[in-house]
Order: C-alpha cells, then sequence, then structure tokens
C-alpha cells in the first residue's frame, strides 16, 4: 500500500486517526510505566514491609504472650514451693487447675511444668512422668544444659499434628514450663492475610525452617530454600527489619519479603508473583485500549467529515480542469469561493489564471484570424509577384533579342565604317555611297538609341516590379515575426496550463517553426531582389553610357555627313573620321556584348524569382492552414 496514492481527503483521516492512536498509545504506555514503577514502589516500600512487620508484630504478640505464659508457670512460687516440698499429690490439682486455667485464659494447646532438679514432668491432666535421657525426652536435657532462658521449637505428636512450643527455665532455679499452641491457629492467622490473587505468608526460623505455612504440608519438612534459592534464602534470613529478593519460581518471577521477630527468633516471609501486582494495572490498560480505539473511531467519524468540509472545493476545481482538458473546456467558467480563507485564495488564484487563459485564448483566436487575412492576402500578392515575375523574364528575353540583333548592327557599322575608310582612298566617287551608308548608320544608330531607350525603360520597370516585391517582402517578413512571437507566446501560455495545454504547445512550436521558415525564404527572396537590383541599376547605368555613345556616334555620323559634303577637304580627314567611326564602333559593340551578358544574368534572376514566388505561394498556403489549424485548436474551448 502506497500512502503517495491516498487522496488528500484519505491522507488526513489517516493521519488524524495516526494521531490519535499514537498520542492515546504513547499516553498510555506513559501512564502505565509510571504506575508500574509507582505501584512496584509501594509494594515494595509500603505494603510489603507493612504487611510483614503487622503480622510480625503479630507473631511477636503471639510468641510474647507464649514465653511471658512460660515465665509465669515457671516462676510461681507456690508451685516452686510445691515441688520442692515434695509435689504432695494433694495440692497437685491446684497446679493442674492452674495449668488449665492459664491455658484456657490465653487459648494455648498445652501447658507443663518441669522441675529441672527432679525432673518430673506435669501437663494440663497431672503427673505425666519423670523425665530421662534418652531419645524421647533427649529434648528437655538438652534445653536444659543449652543455657538459654527460652526457647521456641516446633514438635510434631501423633494425632495431634505440629505444635508450637515455648519453653522458659530458671538458669538457677528449678523451674522450667512450656506451653504450646497448634500451628493451625498461627496458618489462620497467615491465611487472613491476603497479597493479590495467590500471594502468601508463612513463618521460618532462624534457618530457614518452615514453622507455619498455609500448605501445612510443608510445615516441618520444608525450607526457605526449598522455595527459592540458597543466595535469595540468605539475603531474606538476614536479621534486620525489612528485607527484599526476587526469585522466579516455577517458570514465574515472585517478589519475597521478610521481617525479623526478634522475641520468636524468627522471619516472617511474604511471597507474591509479580504479575500479579499488575493485574488491575492490565485490566485498566485493556479498557484504555478500548477507548482509544472508541475516541479514535470518533475521531475518524469527525475527521471524515471535516477531511470532506476540506477537500470538497479541492474536488471542484479538479473537476473544472478535468472539463478543460478533455478538449470542451469552458473557460467561461468561474468556481464560487468558499468559507475557508486558504481554499477561498486557492480558488481566486484559479479564476484568475483561468481569467488569464480566456484572454489569452480570445488574444490568440483574435490573432489566429488576422493571420489567416493576412495569410489570404500574401497568397494573393505572391500569386501578383509570380504574374509579374513571368511577365518581367518574357521582357527579358526580349530585350535580350534587341540587343542581340544591336550587337550584329554595330558590327555591321564597324564594317561599314572600315570600308568607308578603304574607300575614301579610292576616289570621291564612293563619297556619296559612304554618305548614303552613314545615313544608314545614322538611323541604325537610332534605331539602337531607341532600343537601348526601351531596355533602359523595361530595366527601370523592372526595378519598380523590383521594389514592390521588396515591400511585400516586408510585409511577409513582419507578418512572420508576429507569427513566431504570437506561437512563442502561446508556448508560453500553453507550459504555464501544464500536461492540458502539451497540445497547444506542439501547435504553438509547429506554427513559430513555419514562421521562422517564411521568415528564411523572404530574407532569400530578399537577397536575390536586392542583387537583381543592383544588377538593373548597372545595367541602367551602362545602358545610359550606351545611349551617350550612340549620341557621340550620331554626331560623328552627321559630322561625316558634313565632311563627305566637304568632300574637298580632304580624304585625310574623311579618313581619320572613319577612323573614329570604326573605333567608336568596336567599343560600342564591347558595350552590347556587357548588356547582353547583363540581360543574361537577369533572365537567371528572372526564373529564380519566378521559383521564388512559386514557393511564396507553397508557403502562404501552408501559412494559411496553419492559421486554420490555430483556429481549429482554439476553438476546442469556450470563450
Amino acid at each position: 500500500m502506497n500512502i503517495s496514492t491516498f487522496s488528500i481527503k484519505q491522507k488526513l483521516i489517516v493521519i488524524l486517526m495516526v494521531a490519535v492512536l499514537l498520542s492515546t498509545a504513547l499516553v498510555g504506555l506513559l501512564s502505565q510505566y509510571i504506575t508500574r514503577d509507582l505501584l512496584r514502589t509501594s509494594v515494595e516500600q509500603t505494603q510489603l514491609p507493612n504487611i510483614v512487620k503487622q503480622l510480625g508484630n503479630r507473631v511477636d504478640k503471639e510468641a510474647t504472650m507464649m514465653t511471658t505464659v512460660a515465665h509465669a508457670i515457671a516462676t510461681n512460687p507456690d508451685i516452686l514451693a510445691w515441688s520442692a516440698a515434695g509435689a504432695d499429690n494433694r495440692e497437685e490439682q491446684k497446679v493442674v487447675r492452674y495449668l488449665n486455667e492459664l491455658a484456657e485464659f490465653n487459648g494455648l494447646a498445652a501447658a507443663s511444668f518441669v522441675d529441672r532438679q527432679t525432673f518430673k514432668y506435669w501437663n494440663l491432666e497431672g503427673f505425666l512422668r519423670t523425665l530421662k535421657n534418652d531419645e524421647r525426652d533427649g529434648w528437655f536435657f538438652s534445653y536444659k544444659d543449652s543455657g538459654e532462658p527460652v526457647s521456641l521449637s516446633l514438635y510434631s505428636e501423633a494425632g495431634v499434628g505440629y505444635r508450637l512450643f515455648a519453653n522458659y527455665q530458671q538458669l538457677n532455679g528449678r523451674g522450667m514450663s512450656g506451653v504450646a499452641k497448634s500451628v493451625d491457629e498461627l496458618v489462620s492467622i497467615l491465611n487472613n492475610v491476603h497479597i493479590a490473587d495467590s500471594g502468601l505468608v508463612y513463618l521460618v526460623d532462624k534457618n530457614g525452617a518452615i514453622i507455619a505455612h498455609p500448605d501445612t504440608r510443608q510445615v516441618g519438612k520444608a525450607s526457605l530454600a526449598d522455595f527459592s534459592s540458597s543466595q535469595v534464602a540468605a539475603t531474606l534470613l538476614n536479621p534486620g527489619e525489612f528485607n527484599l529478593a526476587q526469585h522466579s519460581i516455577d517458570g514465574e518471577q515472585h517478589i519475597l519479603a521478610s521481617s525479623f521477630v526478634p522475641s520468636a527468633n524468627w522471619y516472617v516471609v511474604a511471597q507474591v508473583p509479580e504479575a500479579e501486582l499488575y493485574t488491575g494495572l492490565n485490566s485498566a490498560m485493556r479498557q484504555l485500549i478500548l477507548w482509544a480505539v472508541a475516541v479514535a473511531l470518533l475521531f475518524a467519524g469527525l475527521g471524515v467529515l471535516l477531511a470532506g468540509s476540506i477537500t470538497r472545493p479541492i474536488e471542484q476545481l479538479s473537476n473544472t480542469f478535468v472539463q478543460l482538458g478533455r478538449g470542451d473546456g469552458d473557460l467561461t467558467t468561474r468556481l464560487p469561493p468558499p468559507a475557508q480563507q486558504e481554499m477561498r485564495q486557492l480558488v481566486e488564484g484559479f479564476n484568475r489564471f483561468v481569467e488569464s487563459l480566456h484572454n489569452t485564448i480570445v488574444a490568440v483566436a483574435n490573432t489566429s484570424q488576422q493571420l489567416r487575412d493576412s495569410a489570404a492576402g500574401v497568397a494573393e500578392r505572391s500569386k501578383v509577384t509570380e504574374q509579374n515575375s513571368k511577365t518581367q523574364r518574357d521582357r527579358t528575353i526580349q530585350v535580350a533579342t534587341a540587343l542581340t540583333e544591336m550587337g550584329s548592327s554595330v558590327a555591321e557599322i564597324a564594317r561599314s565604317a572600315n570600308q568607308a575608310a578603304t574607300d575614301a582612298h579610292a576616289s570621291t566617287a564612293t563619297t556619296l555611297q559612304g554618305r548614303e551608308q552613314t545615313r544608314s548608320a545614322v538611323s541604325a544608330i537610332d534605331i539602337l538609341a531607341g532600343h537601348v531607350q526601351s531596355a533602359s525603360n523595361t530595366i527601370g520597370a523592372l526595378d519598380e516590379h523590383t521594389s514592390a516585391i521588396g515591400g511585400i517582402l516586408d510585409t511577409i517578413r513582419s507578418i512572420s515575426e508576429q507569427t513566431n512571437l504570437l506561437a512563442l507566446n502561446a508556448a508560453i501560455e500553453a507550459a504555464r496550463a501544464g500536461e492540458h495545454g502539451r497540445g497547444f504547445s506542439v501547435v504553438a512550436d509547429e506554427v513559430r517553426t513555419l514562421a521562422q521558415r517564411a521568415a528564411g525564404a523572404t530574407d532569400e527572396i530578399q537577397e536575390k531582389i536586392d542583387s537583381f537590383r543592383q544588377d538593373s541599376v548597372q545595367a541602367v547605368s551602362q545602358m545610359q553610357a550606351s545611349r551617350e555613345q550612340t549620341g557621340l556616334v550620331v554626331n560623328a555620323a552627321n559630322e561625316i555627313d558634313a565632311l563627305l559634303q566637304q568632300i574637298s577637304q580632304g580624304i585625310t580627314s574623311i579618313n581619320d573620321m572613319n577612323t573614329q567611326v570604326a573605333t567608336a564602333t568596336e567599343q560600342q559593340h564591347l558595350v552590347v556584348d556587357d548588356i547582353n551578358k547583363n540581360i543574361s544574368d537577369i533572365s537567371v534572376n528572372s526564373d529564380e524569382n519566378l521559383a521564388t514566388a512559386s514557393r511564396l505561394v507553397e508557403v502562404s498556403a501552408q501559412l494559411d492552414e496553419l492559421a486554420s489549424e490555430l483556429t481549429s485548436q482554439v476553438a476546442k474551448f469556450r470563450y
């Protein structure tokens, strides 16, 4: 699952739920950790110490009571005097009654008196026996010789079970007494102490032997080390006010605490599974999880409502973009401003963008129509230019033919002048013939002058047409530059439109490319026309020079005619003049050859101009098609 593909609404819902769950989980975990730590501290430093101390005080009270009763019996002066006097049987019932009253009053199971000197033993029923240092009574002699005034011990009797005995002896006297309580009474006290669910409390002696335990089977048989370890037992059997240890029992971690009872030289031991201390905490944690899920669901619902209110304007904006991208986008569409400030700014920005796009499309549409009109005008002018180029080519051919004829005439004049010079030496008779030829030459030169003037006029007209073509090319170049600029602006606006303007951008690039090609072709035509105009100017100049030379020839011919009339001036003068005429005619022939060559170049340029004009007609048609395509693309929008 890729979260980047989620919608904004889904992301808002997920973020809100994750934030609620994480914050709830974090608070819950911190609360559980702190509570667990506080609970552990409370258990280890308050509850367990209080329990074992209270129970220790209870045991101490019981032990003190038992030792006090034993002390009272062992030091009773009446009993000591009675025993020292030989233990009269008549007074024995008083002693027995005294023992029973003490036992009943203090809730004892047994009470006894022993004379340390005679070893006689009395209990609640009376005289029992005289003790002997054997296996059964060896405890008495061991205790007597121990030098300890007080002794607490556990003793098992057949049919009775375990009893707790408290003994007291006069180290320097003859009195010794013992009292007993059933272990069941201590067990009852222990059972009244509840720690968690399965926690328990028991008593051990200074060696760790079990004295009292809720499980009576452990009494007198098990030790503290059996429930823990020797190291833990050593820690708990420290004669301090409170001891604490941890140990794993049957794979479960337990907390063990002990408190020393100095009066009995015993230890109260409390044992509780660590997990049970946190049962309530775990239950609270489960409730917290349920509440967290409920809160998360509540906030999820709120998140759906909130996300819907946030994303609704965005969805409207998205739908509008989709409509624009389908090709029938209505650029007159505007989104109503929502109540939220951020979304209102977004919608206002979108509306401004659509307004700008609308204005751009309208401008492009208008420009497209203008481009079509301009393309039609260019096409019409290109056709006129093509027709004029054909006419110019035909006239150039005519001029070339006329110049060829003029060249032949000039050559003929040169031959005639030479012949005239030769004949001038022969006789005067040939003078008349010379005058006739001179007149013919003058006539031919006049004709040549007329042809030259006609060619000059034709070239001048050609130069005017060329200037007109240059103006048309300037118009085409201006249109091409405007088209290129508009295509560039359209490409920029298409780039701003992003993915939806990609098709329009491609069309704009094509229009710009064609506009650049049209501009390049126009520049080539301009270069050809400029070259043609230079050649035309040169041709006009040369024809003007030829015209001037023709005038000189005419003048010379007139002079020849005058000289012929004045033949008397001498054959020498006529010969000189004929020589000048021949020379001038040869120069004229050279000029005519140059003019003929230039006219040939003009003819070639005219062909090129005709081809360029034809190409210009084709380009104009393509430009018209592109303008139509641009109009078609713009028509996809409603504006």
